[in-house]
């Protein structure tokens, strides 16, 4: 019964942001679709950033290949083409005289079925404490983790003044950053982008699939609910289905600092009966570990909360700005992966 419950409710949440991802499809506030100025939602859930630079954003639409230009106030104040929204972002840079972005930047990157407001809190607190965020929103249930990777790519390369880059990413948003540091280590030195990577923190990553959707396949209600609200990003995280092409495009490791923080319970028996040993409600401790980390902190939690709880975002600010999450003496490297 209770393994029962349990299901139930992961197939309630896999509604929700399936409903979540209708509504913003449907979605179209004052002003219609062609009224420069016009408010947006700001591309929850359907729309990937392809730009962001002092709050403006160009975002791609990945169903229709529609591009548009928001302003800080998430309006609309063109669209069309990239071509055709980088000529009017290029005029209102000039116009306003906006300076070149921070010399050092944080970019976040939120996971499956989530969009970037999801991250605004660990982003304001990072913000609190001296960091430059570039919080980047991408349809994480409709465009495909390479096709994503590539617009992290155009992010990268379109902060402007920029010289270091960090990262900081929650779930299946660390599997598309290894995916990008895969794309650009195929690149010739000089047609890569012109930053530095820093170091990058791992929120309850995903690193070897994730069990569950291995589960749910077996059951064929639950794992039709969960094609339909998680899109193709589901099935490529599924170690018996997508997950071994996906892994051959992943960097086996980010060649900088990087450090991974994992919830659970505590113990060996995690919260879903499942997914042996400990687990998040979501992946095994285990999955989440990768060889190389230069270290590993674990806390009590619930996977898709990781991002709001106090002593993750102080461990993260830490590591950022230490490279450590505790302390020097209390750092815990994996020199070698679970499996």
């Amino acid at each position: 019964m209770l393994a029962l419950r349990r299901q139930l409710a992961v197939l309630a949440l896999l509604a929700v942001a399936a409903g979540c991802a209708l509504t913003q499809v449907h979605a179209q506030p004052g002003g219609g679709l062609f009224a420069a100025g016009a408010p947006t939602m700001g591309g929850r859930m359907v729309w990937t950033d392809e730009v962001i630079f002092d709050g403006w954003r160009v975002q791609r639409n990945p169903t229709i290949g529609h591009y548009r230009l928001l302003n800080p106030d998430n309006e609309r104040m063109t669209f069309g083409s990239f071509e055709n929204c980088m000529a009017k972002f290029d005029e209102i840079k000039a116009q306003e005289k906006l300076p070149p972005m921070p010399k050092d930047v944080v970019i976040v990157l939120h996971g499956l079925g989530a969009y970037r407001n999801f991250m605004d809190g660990i982003c304001d607190y990072l913000t609190d404490n001296g960091l430059h965020v570039v919080n980047m929103g991408y349809g994480s249930t409709i465009d495909p983790i390479d096709r994503v990777a590539q617009s992290l790519d155009s992010v990268v390369r379109h902060l402007d003044g920029t010289q270091n880059v960090s990262f900081v990413a929650h779930s299946m948003g660390n599997i598309v950053v290894r995916r990008y540091l895969y794309d650009i280590e195929r690149l010739a030195p000089d047609m890569r982008p012109k930053v530095t990577f820093q170091r990058m923190v791992m929120i309850s990553p995903p690193n070897h699939g994730a069990e569950l959707a291995d589960d749910l396949a077996t059951r064929k209600i639950l794992n039709a609910a969960a094609s339909i609200a998680m899109g193709d990003a589901y099935n490529q995280l599924a170690p018996s289905r997508g997950w071994p092409e996906l892994e051959k495009k992943l960097v086996a490791k980010p060649g900088f600092e990087f450090g991974i923080v994992a919830g659970g319970t505590g113990d060996d028996s995690g919260y879903l009966p499942n997914i042996p040993g400990d687990d998040d409600g979501l992946l095994s401790i285990e999955t989440m570990k990768l060889a190389g980390a230069n270290d590993f902190i674990q806390t009590k939690g619930l996977h898709q909360f990781m991002p709001q709880y106090k002593e993750v975002r102080t461990a993260v600010l830490n590591f950022l700005q230490n490279g450590y999450f505790v302390s020097p003496e209390a750092r815990q490297p994996l020199v070698a992966a679970a499996r």
